[in-house]
């Protein structure tokens, strides 16, 4: 595991997720409360914007293009909760994971 893993995949991932989460906390709270459809939504939309399908039709109207596109954001969103989780995760292990690491090979230096 390489410094520049643990920043990638560890620090950059988590650190959005918590920029997001506090960035988009006025879409997801309601009177105190936590409203976890919206919630998840949010960090579905954010984490599966790579995996969206966007479907743009040449013959409707403009209506019927809005909510083709509306559609497609819905279904990307569904599409990357389980992505977002994952995504969290890893960054979750990564940050445990790397120092560690770190401290696993400095403590068998000085012993051996």
């Amino acid at each position: 595991m390489t410094t520049k893993n643990f920043i990638s995949k560890g620090v950059l991932p988590v650190m959005a997720f918590v920029l997001v989460g506090w960035l988009g906390s006025c879409f997801y709270m309601v009177d105190g409360q936590i409203i976890w459809l919206r919630f998840a939504m949010l960090f579905g939309v954010f984490a599966g914007i790579p995996h969206m399908f966007l479907v743009i039709p040449g013959n409707l109207d403009m209506g019927g293009t809005a909510g083709m596109v509306a559609a497609c954001v819905l279904i990307g969103g569904l599409i990357g909760i389980p992505v977002a989780v994952w995504k969290f995760v890893c960054g979750i292990v990564y940050l445990i994971g790397f120092p560690a690491c770190r401290l696993w090979n400095w403590a068998k230096r000085r012993i051996f």
